[in-house]
C-alpha cells in the first residue's frame, strides 16, 4: 500500500539514480571533446618510432600488430601492420593494413585500411572534410560509398589496435570515435563500424616488460587502454561482437623480418593489391 512515507523514500532513491545515470552516461556524452591530438613528440620520434605488439586471445598469442611513424614538418603517417595468424573463427590467416595520416596540427586527415585473407579482400578508405568523414568501401566488385559526421569520427582506428599514440591525457577527458571492425566486415556479422564515447576513468599501475608503469586508465563500454607518461599505449583490450574480448600487450623488442614477411605475404597470386604507395 502508497503511504505519504513510502512516497518520501521513493523520491530521494529516484533523484539519487537519475543522478547516478546523468553522470555516469549522458553527462561524458554532453561534454565529449575532440580527439586527442597527436604530437611528434621526442619520445614517439626517438625510441617509440616503432613498437610491436602480441594479441591474445583467451590468454592465447594468436598474432602480432607492428607500429611505425614518419614524421615530418607538414605530417605524421602511422603505419599498423596486424598479423593475426589463427582465431576461433575460420578467417586466418588475415592481414589488415592501416595507414593514418594526420595534419601537422595533430588532426586525423586520411585513413586507408586494407583487410587481407584467403578469400576476401576489403579496402577502406576515408578522408576528413569540414563536417563529416567521407568513406569508400570495395570488396571485390561492390563499391559502397557513405559519411559519418565529424562530431562522430573525429578519430577513426581499426578494431585490433584502437589506441596508439595518446598526449596530453587527463583524468575526465572524454572524446568520441569510430572503430572499423575487421571480423564484422568479413563475416557479415556485426556492424562494420563501432562508435565508441571513450573516458580517462583514472590511474593504475600495471607489469610491463620494462617493469611496473603507472599509466592513465582510457576507457568506453567496450575497449580499455592504458597510457603511460610518454602517452606510449602499453596494453589495450577490445571486446568484438562474435570474437570476444582481445588484449593487445606491448612487447620490449621490434621484429623487422617478421614485419616483412607479414606485409609481403600473398593470399591469392591472381589478385591485384591495392595498397597505395
Amino acid at each position: 500500500m502508497f503511504t505519504r512515507t513510502t512516497g518520501l523514500l521513493i523520491v530521494p532513491l529516484w533523484l539519487a539514480s537519475m543522478s547516478w545515470l546523468v553522470a555516469h552516461d549522458v553527462w561524458p556524452g554532453w561534454t565529449a571533446q575532440d580527439p586527442p591530438l597527436l604530437r611528434p613528440t621526442e619520445w614517439l620520434m626517438g625510441e617509440g618510432n616503432k613498437t610491436q605488439f602480441t594479441v591474445l586471445h583467451d590468454n592465447t598469442p594468436i598474432g602480432t600488430i607492428w607500429t611505425s611513424y614518419l614524421v615530418d614538418s607538414a605530417s605524421i603517417i602511422r603505419t599498423d601492420v596486424v598479423w593475426i595468424e589463427r582465431f576461433p573463427l575460420e578467417i586466418t590467416p588475415m592481414r589488415v593494413t592501416v595507414d593514418s595520416t594526420f595534419t601537422g596540427d595533430g588532426l586525423l586527415d586520411e585513413i586507408h585500411i586494407e583487410l587481407d585473407n584467403a578469400g576476401t579482400a576489403i579496402t577502406l578508405h576515408g578522408e576528413r572534410f569540414y563536417a563529416d568523414f567521407s568513406f569508400t568501401l570495395e570488396t571485390g566488385s561492390m563499391e559502397r560509398a557513405f559519411k559519418v559526421p565529424l562530431t562522430d569520427s573525429g578519430l577513426v582506428t581499426g578494431a585490433f589496435h584502437p589506441f596508439a599514440q595518446l598526449n596530453d591525457l587527463s583524468v575526465g577527458q572524454t572524446w568520441r570515435m569510430q572503430v572499423f571492425n575487421p571480423i564484422a566486415a568479413l563475416t557479415g556479422v556485426g556492424n562494420r563500424f563501432i562508435p565508441m564515447l571513450v573516458s580517462v576513468v583514472g590511474e593504475q599501475t600495471i607489469a610491463t616488460p620494462e617493469g611496473d608503469r603507472r599509466c592513465l586508465v582510457v576507457q568506453s563500454p567496450n575497449a580499455t587502454a592504458w597510457v603511460d607518461q610518454r602517452g606510449a599505449v602499453l596494453a589495450q583490450e577490445m571486446t568484438l561482437p562474435v570474437a570476444g574480448t582481445i588484449r593487445i600487450v606491448r612487447e620490449s623488442e621490434y621484429d623487422d623480418g617478421a614485419r616483412n614477411a607479414a606485409e609481403k605475404h600473398d593470399f591469392d597470386p591472381s589478385r591485384v593489391r591495392r595498397r597505395r604507395g
